[in-house]
Parts: structure tokens; sequence; C-alpha cells
């Protein structure tokens, strides 16, 4: 039995500093991350699997989504038959939304959405990932920023997710459409390279 005591405090000499690292994600509720069993891409040459995000295909509404400044659901489609529907979001100059909690680990590398200016070419759309630290500091990584050239409908480039997750926790992400911008989103998509 001393020995059993002894071992298990040698083992947690080595476990707690691990779990107390710089940069793991709290995960309170114990999340886990769904299976992607998607090829949304696969048309722009991108074979990876993706999960949709809880809401991303702005149908069924955002559930535990966050709009302000005039950001708003509204009547469209993208065209690009990744998935149908009659709904996109709206996000307007000085607009931001911050979508519900998704459970991802480390495997989620990158994510991707659909989306089109409604402006001038040359608009940015700011995207920010979201999660709390295992002290519970609210973490902001980012901006990522994602322009286009044309005003016509189409994938994003991947946005890299750069949390630094110890295995899986609740992360939201935040669109931002900067002042000078004017954007539509439709079906957003977290991509796990190493889950299928």
């Amino acid at each position: 039995m001393k020995t059993l005591v002894a071992a298990t405090a040698v083992l947690a000499l080595f476990i707690t500093p691990a779990a107390q690292a710089s940069g793991v994600v709290a995960n309170p509720k114990n999340c886990t991350p769904m299976a992607a069993l998607e090829h949304p891409f696969a048309r722009w040459a991108d074979a990876g699997f993706y999960v949709l995000h809880p809401g991303g295909d702005m149908e069924t509404g955002l559930k535990g989504w966050t709009l302000s400044g005039g950001a708003a659901v509204v009547a469209g489609d993208d065209g690009l038959g990744v998935r149908g529907g009659s709904k996109v979001l709206s996000l307007p100059a000085g607009a931001t939304v911050t979508t519900s909690p998704i459970c991802i680990d480390e495997t989620f590398t990158h994510a991707r959405v659909l989306a089109r200016s409604t402006v001038a070419a040359g608009s940015t759309l700011n995207v920010d990932v979201l999660y709390t630290d295992s002290k519970g500091v609210s973490v902001v990584k980012g901006s990522k920023s994602y322009a286009v050239k044309t005003s016509a409908w189409a994938p994003s480039t991947d946005l890299n997710i750069d949390a630094k997750l110890a295995g899986a926790a609740p992360v939201q992400f935040r669109f931002t459409a900067p002042k000078t911008s004017s954007w539509q989103l439709d079906d957003f998509y977290v991509d796990p390279r190493a889950r299928g």
C-alpha cells in the first residue's frame, strides 16, 4: 500500500505541471469534440474533413451567438451549393458576431467560412478565437484577417485557430467587419486535421 501511495505521489509530480502549463485551456463541463464527417470544400481542392459549427448554416437560428452593431440573419443564399438554404448572416460596417462555444482540441487547426464583401474590393474581415485558460483568464487569439478582391461569394482561406490547447475545450469565434467594410457569411466550418 505504501508503495502504491508513493508511486501515485511521484506520478502527480509529473502530471500536475503539464496540467497547469501556460496556455492550457479550461474545460469545466468536460466537453467532447464532434467527429468531422463532411467535405464541404472539396470542389475548391480541399479534401479535409470538417464539422459544421452549431448554427453555422445560419438556417436554424443562432442559439448562443451574440450579434451587435447591426449584425443580423437576412434572406439570401451563397449559391455555391455547399449547403442549401435561404438565410445568411449580414455584418454591416462595424458589426460583430460571436459564435456559441464549440468543443475542440489541439487537432482542430483551422476554420473556413463562405463569405462575400458587399462593398468595394479590398475589404477585410477580422476573426478572433476566444477561450478561457486554466486560471480563468479570458484569452483572445487574433486577429486573423481575411481579405477579398471581389464581391463574389467564395470560401475563405484557412483561418488559423492558433489556440494553445492541451486537450478538449470550448472555444468561440468572433467575426468583425471593420468600419470600411460590410460582409455576408454562410456555412461556418471547423476542421480537425487529425479527426475523422
